[in-house]
């Protein structure tokens, strides 16, 4: 368990305590019935590689809505509601999939974006063929949320002067609280039984449609989800930025015995290259360090500048909030990365790692009751998750009233308790039973939004749509090398 340094925790009073927050989240597009959309990206949203609220993920139904960063939860839940409901509106008649664990899928493929010629444009593409190449369709069509978050230079400079190491600590004690999290968040316990052919992980029916683990919270997290056999060899640990840099470049050029039968050739490019991963984004992490958002590739621009925010990747939409995502949800992420920022971290070192991931494990498949390992802080044997979730939420009220911050977490801790005592994944097994089927259950949670957008920000959105088509003109005008040599000088980046 980690618990505030009174040394940290007086630093932070003393700065200006200023955090920004941003989202990113997923859905897929499903038709009215169920199933995956087949339907293209929608002109009406203009060009989706040059939209900076708008894009796609993986594939053609993939969507990922985009904030901008802000201080006020507030603010930030609104933009986000105007956002769901301005790209409701323009997807003819399909909806949003409000849960984790795809649609049923119409056929073997989905088809995937079309970036456009230029060179950037046919790397986008090339990768996400080489990700279909690795893992299939089916591992990359789960959908869920990232959390952004970065501190002001001032709180770090009070806590510690370092921010690189102030970031890193924050990715070790995250880890170690992140089993928890999974049990009060995770809400993605049945999938589809089309989903789970061919993968490795035990699962049972829950009716003639649908598998489950009975005291899963995540199937997301689990071994069944958003899961790379490959990178599970190597546990990041965070103890510092030059080794996480160094296995990033070990991944990209080391080639992969599991991959190596994928073409890089030229003439049958099937992927950009061999390595466990074939680019930074193709890292699996619940947590990941970002640098400054430039043109540069995230290697660089950590190597060169340093780590400006952090991504929380590992959480699944939430189906009982109609946008996937609830104010107190937000909440809860800001509070406990405060605990994370404000606790001590020491290095983890290989025995924690393997506690680690093995409660990660533990948590995602069997959450709502299992035991975790208590193998750090001096600590052994096993705790209930429940009684450690506890500990936890206490720990997190104990900060809130230091903070002098009660009033406005007072709510959130509150649900966060009754989560504890029935996790939103125990809640979610019920409900599909008692309405017949997962796919009704997440239609019914599907259902358009009944929202009005506010003027000034539908007159954003529609701007950035009208400036998402000038872009992408503009780019597909430029004279460049051609992409074979473009590919070659990619490859050449990181070594």
């Amino acid at each position: 368990m980690i618990f505030p340094s009174s040394k940290k925790l007086e630093a932070f009073l003393s700065s200006n305590k200023k955090i920004t927050k941003g989202l990113e989240k997923e859905n897929l597009r499903s038709d009215i019935s169920g199933k995956i959309s087949s339907k293209s990206f929608p002109k009406s949203l203009g060009k989706f590689s040059c939209n900076e609220f708008v894009t796609l993920d993986y594939s053609e139904p993939h969507l990922e809505l985009v904030t901008p960063t802000f201080e006020n939860n507030i603010q930030l839940l609104s933009f986000l509601k105007n956002l769901h409901k301005f790209v409701e509106h323009n997807i003819d008649g399909d909806l949003l999939w409000n849960y984790s664990m795809p649609p049923k899928f119409k056929q073997k493929f989905i088809k995937l974006p079309d970036f456009g010629e230029t060179n950037k444009s046919r790397l986008s593409y090339l990768y996400r063929l080489g990700l279909r190449n690795r893992y299939g369709d089916k591992m990359q069509s789960t959908a869920g949320i990232h959390f952004n978050i970065s501190f002001s230079d001032d709180v770090i400079n009070r806590i510690d002067k370092k921010k690189d190491e102030f970031y890193l600590g924050i990715c070790r004690n995250f880890l170690r609280v992140f089993p928890i999290a999974l049990r009060l968040t995770g809400c993605s316990p049945i999938t589809h039984k089309s989903f789970v052919k061919g993968r490795n992980l035990q699962v049972e029916m829950l009716n003639d449609q649908d598998c489950y683990l009975p005291n899963a919270t995540s199937l997301r997290v689990s071994r069944l989800g958003y899961y790379s056999d490959q990178q599970e060899e190597k546990f990041i640990t965070f103890n510092n930025l030059e080794e996480y840099l160094e296995l990033l470049k070990e991944y990209i050029n080391v080639p992969n015995e599991k991959f190596k039968e994928i073409s890089i050739d030229y003439k049958n490019l099937q992927q950009i290259n061999n390595g466990t991963i074939q680019m930074e984004s193709e890292l699996y992490n619940h947590i990941r360090p970002k640098g400054r958002q430039t043109n540069e590739r995230q290697f660089s621009q950590l190597k060169q500048s340093g780590i400006e925010y952090l991504e929380i990747r590992s959480i699944d939409l939430n189906p009982y909030s109609e946008i996937g995502l609830s104010q107190h949800d937000i909440e809860f992420w800001e509070l406990l990365i405060i605990l994370c920022a404000l606790s001590d971290s020491a290095e983890i070192k290989e025995d924690e790692a393997l506690i680690i991931k093995e409660n990660i494990r533990r948590a995602a498949e069997s959450g709502q009751n299992c035991n975790i390992l208590m193998g750090f802080d001096g600590q052994k044997g096993e705790e209930n998750i429940s009684l450690v979730t506890e500990n936890l939420i206490e720990s997190m009220i104990s900060l809130s009233e230091a903070l002098g911050t009660t009033e406005q977490y007072h709510e959130m801790l509150d649900e966060y308790k009754s989560r504890n005592k029935l996790p939103p994944s125990s809640k979610f097994i019920k409900q599909v039973n008692e309405q017949e089927g997962l796919f009704k259950t997440v239609l019914n949670l599907s259902k358009p939004l009944d929202h009005i957008i506010e003027k000034n920000v539908y007159k954003k959105f529609v701007n950035e749509v009208e400036s998402s088509n000038i872009k992408h003109n503009e780019l597909s005008n430029i004279n460049e090398i051609g992409f074979e040599e473009f590919i070659l000088k990619y490859r050449e980046e990181i070594k």
